[in-house]
């Protein structure tokens, strides 16, 4: 406890200087899973925090909360008790979280901060969160062991005939018993349980969300696994994420029953992307170059026709992991984010091939000074069953 209560300080403390900076009296958080990582507890309430105070208020649930938070915590009826508890704040402007309310609290809060200007403050936890620490580099990194320990004991399973959704269930059912929660969460709303696996040309089937690859899935939840058979000669592509105290690390494999014919150079190309952008994409590049410097290596075998193609060219080849699948920095074509030390990346270059199905690679980063380092446990090799 006591390593999360120095990263949760330390986490506070940062904060502090960003809305210094912005000459704000006080931030006020909303969203659970942001409130998680600045008290290491998950409520419903407001987190607090200005230059000589910072405190959790607590709707629900309170008791645990009062337990878990390692900043000390009060309980709050309902809104209406926000204005008496900023009575004292000096200062004309009030940081709010925006993206966590809906129209009908955003109006709420509006009234009863009828005295201060308000200004959103989204994008300055973001920015935050994009950095991780040794903390949290180190969970990343773990739930990267886990979901290696998963897919390895899963894979010794996978027969052709099965469904996609059985071979995929038995890879959740490792991952569930090493302590997943069996949710992804993401910052752009899609729905996710676990990743996708996928096969054959089926796979090429778009979803409605901007996605590395698809899936036809079952009728509701149209993307990922559905009862199509796995087949010999076919790729087979396993895109999940695993899962560590809150945090998690994206990976995507190749596997088959035999040889797929056609499919070598495209897993080839992806391989190399990854070998190259290792090297290459250091503290200092851009997003955007990122991307640019990936689709020059696509463009050099002549298969960008085929490159990141779901449903359409998606000029994007990552993006960034940590509490949610998807953080930022988008990994894409004029995205003008500065890559920093200790920024964790996933980078996921795909090629949808039709008649043949989705071929490529995923692996989460670090980036540090003189390159990427990889935080993923399962090697990159094509796997033959």
């Amino acid at each position: 406890m006591q390593i999360i209560k120095r990263e949760v300080e330390f986490r506070i403390k940062k904060f502090k200087e960003s809305i210094k900076a912005q000459k704000l009296s006080a931030a006020l958080i909303v969203s659970p899973l942001n409130i998680f990582y600045f008290t290491n507890t998950f409520a419903r309430g407001i987190l607090f925090i200005s230059q000589n105070e910072v405190k959790l208020l607590v709707n629900r649930p309170w008791e645990r909360a009062k337990k878990e938070s390692i900043v000390p915590s009060e309980f709050l009826k309902s809104l209406k008790g926000l204005p008496s508890i900023l009575k004292n704040l000096k200062g004309s402007s009030i940081g709010l979280e925006f993206n966590a309310l809906s129209p009908e609290q955003y109006f709420k809060y509006q009234k009863l901060l009828e005295d201060f200007k308000i200004e959103k403050i989204d994008y300055l936890i973001l920015e935050q969160r994009m950095i991780k620490s040794s903390y949290e580099i180190f969970c990343i990194k773990q739930a990267g062991k886990l979901l290696a320990k998963a897919l390895r004991r899963a894979l010794k399973s996978f027969k052709p005939g099965m469904s996609e959704l059985l071979a995929s269930a038995l890879l959740e059912k490792e991952l569930r018993s090493l302590g997943h929660p069996g949710i992804i969460r993401s910052l752009y709303g899609f729905e996710l349980i676990y990743g996708h696996l996928i096969s054959g040309k089926e796979a090429l089937t778009p979803v409605y969300f901007s996605t590395g690859q698809g899936g036809k899935g079952i009728p509701g939840f149209p993307s990922g696994a559905t009862q199509k058979r796995l087949r010999r000669k076919e790729p087979i592509l396993i895109d999940f994420g695993g899962y560590f105290r809150g945090y998690y690390i994206d990976q995507t494999r190749m596997v088959s029953f035999g040889k797929v014919p056609n499919a070598e150079s495209y897993f080839n190309c992806a391989l190399n992307i990854l070998k190259t952008l290792e090297k290459e994409v250091k503290e200092g590049i851009t997003a955007s170059e990122v991307f640019e410097k990936a689709f020059y290596l696509v463009e050099k075998e002549g298969l960008k026709d085929y490159f990141m193609n779901h449903g359409g060219a998606l000029s994007f080849v990552g993006h960034g992991v940590g509490l949610q699948i998807d953080e930022p920095p988008a990994l894409a074509k004029n995205q003008k984010v500065v890559l920093k030390e200790n920024m964790v990346i996933a980078l996921e270059p795909k090629f949808h091939v039709p008649k043949l199905g989705v071929i490529g690679l995923e692996e989460t980063f670090v980036v540090t000074r003189k390159g990427l380092k990889a935080l993923n446990s399962f090697p990159r090799d094509w796997i033959y069953l």
